[in-house]
């Protein structure tokens, strides 16, 4: 196992952050799989398969997560997933992270904003 990192904003399918792989493990000739916790538009993981695939000479490459959204951009390699999502609803805890927030909540929940409108509470989907 190994890492790779490549920071995003989640829904930026334009990310344009600089890739770190230090490949602390040879995959060269290797079955790779990346695992990733979501797919939201999917502009990352697709950088990062475009990456591994132009820069290593990989036997095979492919993706499992545990979430997918539906709006997500087409990832040309096969992809494993636990749940497609019906919408493209935020989710959080369980290590899904909302503005460096909520990464530890020992669940996934949806995530429901609020904003105040003259001094009450109004719930923002």
């Amino acid at each position: 196992m190994d890492y790779i990192s490549c920071p995003h904003t989640p829904g930026d399918s334009n990310n344009s952050s600089e890739i770190v792989y230090h490949q602390n493990i040879g995959i060269e000739g290797k079955d790779v799989i990346v695992i990733d916790d979501a797919i939201e538009s999917g502009g990352t993981m697709k950088r990062l398969i475009k990456y591994l695939a132009d820069n290593y000479e990989i036997k095979s490459l492919s993706i499992a997560t545990l979430f997918v959204k539906p709006s997500r951009v087409d990832i040309p390699i096969h992809q494993y997933f636990a749940f497609e999502m019906p919408n493209d609803d935020s989710l959080v805890g369980y290590g899904l992270p909302w503005q460096d927030k909520l990464r530890n909540v020992p669940y996934v929940s949806k995530l429901v904003k609020y904003a105040k409108l003259h001094g009450k509470a109004l719930k923002i989907n």
